[in-house]
Order: C-alpha cells, then sequence, then structure tokens
C-alpha cells in the first residue's frame, strides 16, 4: 500500500531531528526537534526551537521554543538535514 508523503513522513520526526526550509529571499530556518507529543485530544504536536540564518545578518539567531502540529510542522518543514 501506498501511503501519501506526509503520513510516511510522520514516522521521521523524532528528537533532535532538524528540518530545514528556505525562503524566497535566501532565510534558512533550521527546526530542531525538542519534543514529539499528543495533546489532550490525541493530536501529535512538535516542539522545537529554530536557527534563522539571514544573507543579510552576518550571525544567525535563535528563536522557540515553538510548538505546531504535526501535519503543519511537517508541511512547513520538509527538508530533513544533519542525519
Amino acid at each position: 500500500m501506498d501511503f501519501p508523503l506526509l503520513l510516511r513522513r510522520k514516522e521521521q520526526v523524532e528528537v533532535g531531528a532538524e528540518f530545514e526550509r528556505v525562503h524566497a529571499d535566501r532565510t534558512v530556518e533550521t527546526a530542531m526537534v525538542l519534543s514529539v507529543m499528543n495533546d489532550t485530544l490525541g493530536i501529535r504536536h512538535v516542539r522545537y526551537v529554530l536557527t534563522i540564518k539571514k544573507p543579510q545578518r552576518p550571525v544567525p539567531f535563535r528563536e522557540g521554543p515553538r510548538l505546531l502540529a504535526l501535519e503543519a510542522f511537517s508541511a512547513a518543514y520538509r527538508v530533513r538535514v544533519g542525519r
């Protein structure tokens, strides 16, 4: 059976994993997973911190922790890095 990419991708989101997305202005966001947990309704969520590298800033900066539903996290951060 062939599952949609998003369903297969959920299994790869684990503590310590890093995922990236690149914006049109070449800003690179790297999300490091801190935890994956269920809320009270059973919806999976990802708690993560971001390292943001902007082309016009010499030093990257961190933001977070942040929280997204696993579905939203998987849609936003598709590329796993640092295996």
